[in-house]
């Protein structure tokens, strides 16, 4: 057994040995998580898909591990590598979850794991289709100066959760600046996957005010 895996076996046994609840098994359960965290050897399932979504779905998944092991370190076998233990409940089941999470739904047509997450950079580098060639309108320049200016108060106007300030307008602009939906959830204390299936509806619902104000 290599030093690391030896190291975060003696940690997750410390954390057992104490009762739950107990500053001892807190203090053993944090030197774990942080000895998993500078392992660098946590699991990165399924990179290539969900372009533009991955890194919140992966934060996601990361929280809700971590959730998973402070709650349920007793069922630990200390048989098994802790990486082995973490990296299977990671990849098998929290990053499936907190990708049901981030991406709950999206418009009828449109596969999910080809759906980007424009910023400006990415304009200043590519062609709207290219990024996004299901979306329509796809974001651009053009479209984010359309969002500034909102002739007609529509995208400012419509909002979700009955909180003026979680609007289309806000939300897109957030996105194109590179905020991540896991930013913008915290500043608007909303959960991920309402703002996110709200966004989306958006996209479609104002597909022909984009051609209109943009033709």
């Amino acid at each position: 057994m290599n030093p690391i895996d030896e190291r975060l076996k003696q940690l997750a046994r410390e954390a057992q040995r104490h009762p739950p609840k107990t500053p001892q098994r807190r203090l053993a359960l944090a030197k774990l998580l942080s000895a998993i965290q500078q392992s660098r050897k946590l699991t990165r399932p399924y990179q290539g898909q969900f372009q533009g979504f991955y890194e919140d779905i992966y934060d996601e998944a990361k929280q809700r591990l971590f959730c998973h092991i402070c709650e349920k370190i007793d069922d630990y076998d200390p048989n098994r590598e802790v990486l082995q233990w973490v990296n299977f409940l990671l990849k098998q089941r929290f990053f499936i979850e907190a990708s049901r999470t981030i991406l709950p739904t999206t418009p009828k047509g449109i596969d999910p794991k080809k759906v980007s997450r424009l910023t400006l950079d990415d304009l200043d580098r590519k062609t709207c289709n290219e990024l996004n060639p299901q979306l329509n309108p796809s974001l651009s320049q053009d479209v984010l100066q359309c969002l500034e200016s909102d002739p007609e108060g529509v995208f400012k106007g419509t909002y979700t959760s009955d909180n003026p300030a979680a609007n289309f307008q806000f939300l897109a602009i957030k996105l194109l600046s590179g905020y991540s939906w896991k930013e913008i959830s915290e500043e608007l204390g909303i959960k991920i996957s309402t703002l996110s299936s709200f966004y989306q509806r958006c996209l479609t619902k104002f597909a022909p005010k984009f051609r209109e104000y943009l033709s």
